[in-house]
């Protein structure tokens, strides 16, 4: 049996784009009175705004993930009782930097804070999305029944995000920290758990075929490959 069905996995990238448009949507409403023409106070009014922002839509986002683990394990017929739990809120200070640069362009040449606010909203998705991210892969970590999990692409996506999908369901928690568990902005891949006997519902040899490709002309050097 396959971990999700194509239309499942479409669900649940759907009901997180959901999530993030409802906090861009907030975000725009609350831009609406923020004066851009004192960027320096905008700075401020950002940084003391957007935490709590994040910290709101970021627990839909982490209680939709939450809810489709659970989903998956009883899919995948796992045995011993566990109920997944939310993963902890993004640090404050992590939230108010991405603010800080995100407001970068109010001080130059940005004088309707249009380029501000794409940067900022931006922002947004990628920041309530890690909520539901981490919740995915925290889960996998304390789950008894210790489950791998992978990164599974969709639509257009970059290199990066294709050479970790292309290794398949081999992460574990070693893999779970720094750059394996990053995500930039824009990017619709989704972590999913897997436990043994399942199928996988992409192709990661296809991938690996093309990183080997690229490694045989680039040498060992990952941005080159990339």
């Amino acid at each position: 049996p396959a971990v999700a069905t194509p239309a499942e996995a479409a669900a649940y990238r759907q009901a997180q784009r959901d999530v993030v448009a409802l906090a861009r949507a907030a975000l725009v409403e609350w831009w609406r009175d923020l004066n851009v023409a004192d960027p320096r106070a905008a700075v401020a009014a950002l940084e003391a705004f957007m935490p709590d922002l994040v910290a709101a839509y970021g627990d839909v986002a982490a209680t939709v993930a939450a809810d489709w683990y659970d989903a998956l394990r009883g899919q995948a017929g796992v045995s011993g009782p566990y109920r997944a739990r939310l993963a902890e809120s993004l640090p404050a200070e992590q939230v108010r930097a991405s603010a800080r640069w995100a407001a970068g362009p109010l001080f130059d040449r940005d004088p309707d804070g249009e380029r501000a606010l794409q940067l900022m909203a931006q922002a947004v998705q990628r920041l309530v999305q890690q909520r539901g991210r981490d919740t995915m892969t925290r889960n996998a970590r304390s789950d008894p029944s210790r489950p791998r999990w992978m990164r599974v692409p969709h639509g257009r996506t970059c290199a990066f995000c294709l050479m970790l999908a292309s290794r398949g369901p081999v992460y574990l928690s070693a893999q779970t920290a720094g750059a394996w568990n990053r995500y930039h902005d824009a990017c619709d891949c989704q972590p999913m758990p897997h436990w043994p006997g399942q199928d996988v519902p992409y192709d990661p040899d296809a991938l690996y075929s093309d990183y080997l490709a690229a490694r045989e002309v680039a040498g060992s050097d990952t941005r080159a490959i990339l």
